[in-house]
C-alpha cells in the first residue's frame, strides 16, 4: 500500500508558504530508473509534462514548484519527474499517456500504470489538493478508466468521466453521445442536461443540438436568451470554421451551413457569417478580400474591441499593401492603444505607423511599447521583435 500523505507531519503545512526558498527535488535520471525507485520506496511518481515553449508551465515551475508548502509535500510524497515531452524518452512518454497540452500533471505508479491526471496550470493550494487526491481511488482518473465497462450506461458516472477527460486535453465527443443517448427527451431542459449541452455540444447536425433549436423557447424561459443565443452562435461559428479548415474547401456546404444558421434567428447572425468569410479569406490568403471585409466592418462591430483591432491590424501590416487600408489599420490600432494601452497594442501601432511612412511616430510608439513591455515584466526575448523594428525605423532615410 502507498505511504499515506496525510501523516501528521503535514496536516500542519502552511498551504501558502511566506517565503519561497525551497523547491521540488526532481529526479535526473531514466524514466525506467524513477519507476524502480517509486516502487522501492512505495511511492507514486508526480510526472510535470512540460514543453519549453509553455507559458503555463514556467508559470508553474517559478510559483509553485518553488513554494515551501508544495516543495515539502511533494518531496515527502513522491518520487517527482520533470520531463520535456518534445525531447530524449519524453517523446515516448507523451504518446504512451496521451500528453495533448501543457502543463500535464500525470501520477503513475512504480510499474507505470497511470493513477490519476489533471492539465493546466494551477495554485499552490489546488496543487497540493491534486496530491492529495491520489490517496482516494475515487477521485482519481484511473477510476474512470477502471470502472467504465460497468457504468456505460450511468448517466451520472458518464458525466463525471466526460469533466476528466476534458479537465486533461483528452478527446470526450463518444462518451458525450453515450450520455445523451441515456438521456429522456423531457429531461433534456434540466440544468444538468443544459451544462452538458452548453460545455459538450459543438455539432450542428447532432441530435442534440436539433432539440434545443426545436424547443428554443423553453430553453430561454429557463436559461435566458443571452446564454441561449451564446450557445447557438457558439455553435454556429464551430460548424463554419470547420468546414473552413477542411483540406479540401466545400463552398455549397459552407453556404449550405450559412443558410441553416440563418433559421436560427439569433441577433448575432450578420457578425457570424462576417468573421467566417473574413477567416476563409485569411486561411486561402486572399487578403485583398480579407482587407475590403474589415474596412467594411470593423468600424461597425469592432471599435470597443482592442483584441480584435489588434489582431487585425497586426493582419493588414503582415499581408496587405493598399494605402488606403493601412490608413485604416493605422486608426483601429490606435484606438486599440486607447482602450487598452498594453506591449502588444503598442507593438502593433508602431508596425504599422512604420509601414504607413510615419517614421518619428513610428520610432517613438516602439519606444514606448519596450517601456511597457519592461513595466509588464516581460523579458528582452519576448519584446526582440520590436527591438528589431526599431532598426529598421532608425535605418530608413
Amino acid at each position: 500500500m502507498l505511504k499515506s500523505i496525510f501523516s501528521l507531519a503535514f496536516l500542519s503545512l502552511s498551504i501558502i508558504a511566506v517565503s519561497q526558498t525551497k523547491n521540488i527535488n526532481f529526479e535526473h535520471s531514466t524514466f525506467a530508473e524513477i519507476k524502480a525507485k517509486a516502487k522501492k520506496e512505495n511511492k507514486l511518481i508526480f510526472v510535470d509534462a512540460f514543453t519549453t515553449w509553455c507559458g503555463p508551465c514556467k508559470q508553474m515551475a517559478k510559483n509553485v514548484f518553488t513554494n515551501d508548502a508544495v516543495a515539502d509535500f511533494y518531496n515527502f510524497s513522491f518520487i517527482n519527474a520533470k520531463i520535456d515531452m518534445e525531447q530524449g524518452e519524453g517523446i515516448e512518454i507523451a504518446k504512451q499517456y496521451e500528453v495533448k497540452c501543457y502543463p500535464n500533471l500525470l501520477f503513475i505508479d512504480g510499474d507505470g500504470n497511470l493513477v490519476h491526471r489533471i492539465a493546466g496550470s494551477m495554485s499552490v493550494k489546488e496543487f497540493i489538493n491534486l496530491g492529495k487526491e491520489t490517496q482516494y481511488p475515487e477521485k482519481c482518473f484511473s477510476y474512470y478508466t477502471k470502472n467504465f465497462e460497468a457504468n456505460k450506461t450511468n448517466a451520472d458516472f458518464l458525466a463525471k468521466y466526460i469533466e476528466a477527460r476534458e479537465s486533461t486535453c483528452l478527446e470526450s465527443q463518444d462518451l458525450v453521445k453515450d450520455y445523451f443517448v441515456h438521456q429522456k427527451e423531457e429531461n433534456l431542459t434540466s440544468q444538468a442536461n443544459w451544462d452538458m449541452i452548453v460545455y459538450h455540444i459543438n455539432d450542428m447536425d447532432s441530435k442534440v443540438f436539433d432539440f434545443v433549436i426545436a424547443n428554443k423557447q423553453k430553453y430561454i424561459d429557463l436559461y435566458t436568451e443571452k446564454a441561449v443565443n451564446g450557445k447557438i452562435d457558439g455553435v454556429s461559428e464551430s460548424a463554419l470554421s470547420s468546414i473552413i479548415r477542411m483540406k479540401t474547401f466545400d463552398a455549397k456546404k459552407y453556404n449550405d451551413a450559412k443558410t441553416k444558421i440563418e433559421s436560427f434567428k439569433t441577433p448575432n447572425t450578420k457578425l457570424i457569417f462576417i468573421e467566417a468569410d473574413m477567416k476563409l479569406a485569411q486561411h486561402n490568403g486572399d487578403w485583398m478580400d480579407y482587407a475590403k471585409l474589415a474596412v467594411a466592418h470593423v468600424d461597425t462591430y469592432y471599435l470597443k474591441d482592442a483584441n480584435m483591432l489588434n489582431s487585425i491590424a497586426w493582419n493588414f501590416y503582415e499581408k496587405v499593401e493598399d494605402k488606403e487600408a493601412l490608413s485604416k489599420a493605422e486608426g483601429w490600432a490606435k484606438t486599440a492603444c486607447e482602450l487598452e494601452k498594453n506591449y502588444a497594442n503598442l507593438d502593433t501601432y508602431a508596425a504599422v505607423l512604420y509601414k504607413v511612412g510615419k517614421k518619428d511616430l513610428a520610432l517613438q510608439t516602439a519606444n514606448k511599447a519596450i517601456d511597457v513591455a519592461k513595466k509588464e515584466k516581460y523579458t528582452k526575448e519576448d519584446y526582440t521583435g520590436t527591438t528589431e523594428l526599431i532598426e529598421k525605423i532608425k535605418a530608413v532615410k
